[in-house]
Order: structure tokens, then sequence, then C-alpha cells
């Protein structure tokens, strides 16, 4: 009891620098990368452009954020801003805020997009970002689960913003198959011009296998829009009580039906049922994988490869994707951002143990991070080696499949 009074009185005391030393300990612009990055670090970001089609990368997977400042229209579960209510949420939601470069709380969704879009606008080599839209936990009937719901990011929010900057992001939109006009927010969308629609069950409570959202996957395959969509274990946010419904099986039915689906992450955590096999319980990467090798679906699943570095997730999924290049035709790049502002899970000590990197490279990938976390991301993803072949991941896994 004494102990935990200490580390929640420490928390509170020293809450500034401990999600600083978490996620935002940044020491210099985005900007000054140029003149502040050593030789090696030049080096690194260099050979990370070279062989690759710029004009094909797209960073598939990128969040916005807030607290529903500045007229954004944004929801924040009150539970994220009460220690008192629940103290994992709160200190998880001031990393993710310290990582985003918000300083002022009173403006922290302006905030959080000036900085993104400081980032964006600051890597060497253009890389366009699909910005993420993220939907309210509906239960069946309809009606919004607000106790499941850790935040809320409207379609019209990313829409706005990426009309603002053009250049810099592409809005996908995230519509729950569940609330009532979803099909005709899905096709309002579409006839804008939106392509991607992003789905995380285990944090919004739809189940892909569910037959009664036929209609909705017949209007995205109207459209030609791809589904975005999570899969294995989640713990960036809520998402618990609902693991189950981001089994990579539960997304044969849209599969079959020809949607074209993008699986973030390549479901590389968590364990997960075997539906074909008594429902053991195996890793959710393996079943992944043998929907991703299944002949029938080469034409219409796709991945990312968003936070196959985190340190809870490095290991087998990366060697496995770095040993099979034929399927990288169908791998796309993802920054899950903004997680690789978070140091704290993007440990490059942990990468040099496991024979990853090497420490003069360690040294330079700090570096980067510390001017620009979107171009640590890339310039890591693309240069980390396999510790026991060499090999690294192909150009082409890093060109969007949809281009």
């Amino acid at each position: 009891m004494k102990y935990t009074i200490f580390i929640t009185v420490f928390l509170l005391t020293s809450c500034s620098l401990l999600y600083g030393n978490l996620g935002g300990k940044f020491n210099a612009r985005p900007d000054q990368w140029n003149e502040r990055l050593s030789p090696k670090a030049h080096e690194l970001i260099e050979k990370s452009f070279q062989g690759i089609d710029m004009e094909k990368v797209v960073d598939l997977h990128a969040h916005v954020a807030g607290m529903g400042t500045d007229h954004s229209g944004l929801w924040l579960n009150p539970d994220m801003k009460k220690w008192w209510a629940h103290l994992g949420k709160y200190n998880r939601f001031n990393v993710y805020l310290s990582a985003s470069g918000v300083e002022n709380k009173n403006h922290a969704d302006a905030e959080f997009v000036a900085r993104l879009v400081d980032l964006q606008k600051n890597m060497p080599k253009k890389i366009k970002a699909n910005i993420l839209a993220f939907d309210y936990h509906y239960k069946k009937d309809g009606s919004i689960d607000y106790k499941h719901s850790e935040f809320y990011v409207p379609n019209s929010y990313v829409y706005d913003i990426a009309l603002k900057h053009p250049g810099l992001f592409n809005a996908v939109v995230s519509i729950h198959p569940y609330k009532k006009n979803a099909l005709i927010e899905l096709e309002e969308y579409a006839k804008k011009g939106i392509r991607f629609v992003k789905w995380l069950p285990n944090a919004m409570g739809m189940d892909p296998s569910d037959k009664d959202i036929i209609p909705f996957y017949k209007m995205m395959m109207k459209y030609n829009m791809i589904l975005l969509t999570h899969a294995g274990e989640e713990k960036a946010v809520e998402g618990e009580s609902y693991q189950e419904l981001a089994n990579p099986l539960k997304l044969r039915l849209p599969l079959d039906l020809g949607v074209k689906v993008l699986v973030a992450h390549l479901a590389s955590r968590g364990p997960c049922h075997d539906y074909d096999n008594n429902d053991i319980i195996v890793d959710c990467h393996d079943l992944f994988w043998r929907l991703f090798k299944d002949k029938k679906y080469e034409k219409n699943m796709f991945a990312e490869m968003s936070s196959l570095l985190i340190h809870a997730r490095v290991g087998e999924p990366l060697y496995f994707l770095m040993e099979h290049p034929e399927f990288h035709h169908r791998i796309g790049y993802g920054s899950d951002y903004p997680l690789p502002a978070i140091n704290w899970i993007y440990r490059t000590s942990q990468l040099l143990n496991m024979g990853l990197i090497s420490s003069d490279e360690k040294k330079a990938y700090d570096e980067i991070y510390g001017v620009n976390p979107l171009l640590f991301h890339f310039v890591l993803n693309r240069n980390v080696r396999h510790p026991k072949t060499g090999k690294t991941l192909s150009a082409k896994a890093f060109e969007s499949p949809f281009l």
C-alpha cells in the first residue's frame, strides 16, 4: 500500500519529466535535421531512400488525436483526463500528448496537428500520410458505448485537415457498420473520393465476420474502397474485453466477398482462437499468414508494416517478412504515428542487443529520433537487418500496393 502511494505521488509530482522521458524527448526542430545530424545519420537517411520509387510511398497509417479543444469535435473518454479514475489510462494519454509535441492542453488538438504538419513538411523526401478518423465503440443496436470508447476523431475533422494540406495528407474515414445511417455516411464520403475506411474491432466493437454487415461491405466494393483494419491483440487503446474481434480469421467474410482489406501490423501480437482447429490458441500472426498465403486472397488482401519494431512485437513477425520478399508487393509502409515518437516503446538498445542494428547506428538513430520521429521510423524500418542473414526489407515493401 505504501509503495502504491509512493508511485502515485511520484507520477503526479514528476509527471512532466516522466512523460517527456517516455515520449517526446526531442532536442531539435524538424527543420534542423540537415545541420544537426551527424555524417552517420545522414548516411543512414540517404541509404533508406535508395531503390524506392518515392512517388509510390505513402504512410498508410497515421493518427490524429486530441482532447476536444479548438472546436475540433474530438471526444476523449473522461477517464483519460483523471488520474484518480484510471491512472493507467491517464498516464498513457499524457505520454501520447508529450510524444505529439503538445505543450498546452488548452490547445491540444491544434498543437497536435501543427506538430504533425511540421514533421511532414521537413522530411528529406515527401511521404504523404493517410490520417485516420476514429469512430466510437458501438453496440449491435446502433447505440454508442461510451464506457468502452477511448476517443473519437470525426471524419469531417481529418477530411478538413487533408483539404487544408493536400500535399501532406489523405483523409481516411472511420465508419462503424453498426451505427445508424452507416451506409449513407459511407456513400457520402465515397463520392468525395475517400478510398480507405478505418476499423479497430477490439476497440470499436464491430465483428468483421458478422453477416449483418454484408451490405456495408457491398457498398465499399461498389466504390472500390479499402478496409484498413487492425488485427491481433490491441494494447495502445481500450480493447481488452473484445480482443477476439480482431482475430484475422474473422476477415474471411469481407475477403470472400471481394473487399480489399489492408491488415494493420500483420497481426503481429497476441493469442487468437484457431477456428479451423477446434479453437486451440495460436499466435494471431500465424493466422494472418494462413490467409495471406492463400492464393484466393492474393488480389485483395494486403498489409502494412507499422509497429513491427515496437519492443513488444519485434522478433519473428519482422524476421518472417524479411525472409519472404515474394510477398513484399502486397505490403506497404505505415508509421502508426504518434507511436514512433514514444521512445519507451521504440527501444534502440533492444534492437542493438538483438543484432538488428550496430552500436554506431544506434547512436545515429537516436539522433534522428531527437529531430524527427517520423523520419526515425522510416529510416529505422528501411535499414534494420535480419540478425542471421543480414537481409533487410526490400524497397518494394515500402511502396503502397494501391499505387
